[in-house]
């Protein structure tokens, strides 16, 4: 199981640039936590949805960066349930081999944690994609 998060998270950060195509404004990052136990971190992200209309299936990340730009990582954010409108969801998952534990060490201002949308799949059947 340790293995698959290795090579999950190592797939999440070799991939392009997480913002070269998605919106940046539709889920919004209310809460988050990073908190290191041995060799992995555990996080969790909850994320408010700004959809117009209700969703069943999002494709999302939630990025980290630190103040000066830098990236410390990304998670999926991906749901596939009924999403109300306005509805808040959470996203969580232990990683190993990845940096980041980095956000539980800097000061938590310090931290930046956007969502980044790439498609959502409406209620009525209707998709949109941003790219």
């Amino acid at each position: 199981m340790k293995m698959r998060y290795i090579f999950l998270s190592a797939a999440l950060f070799t991939g392009g640039n997480a913002y070269a195509a998605c919106n940046e404004n539709l889920l919004t990052v209310k809460e988050w936590s990073v908190n290191v136990k041995a060799d992995e971190a555990e996080v969790a992200v909850t994320l408010a949805s700004s959809l117009k209309k209700p969703a069943r299936m999002i494709d999302a990340s939630v990025v980290f960066s630190d103040a000066l730009g830098q990236r410390i990582g990304q998670i999926s954010a991906d749901f596939n349930e009924k999403l109300a409108i306005g509805a808040t969801y959470t996203t969580e998952g232990s990683y190993a081999g990845t940096k980041l534990d980095r956000a539980a060490k800097l000061n938590r201002q310090d931290v930046n944690v956007a969502a980044c949308l790439r498609g959502v799949v409406y209620e009525d059947g209707t998709k949109e994609e941003f790219k």
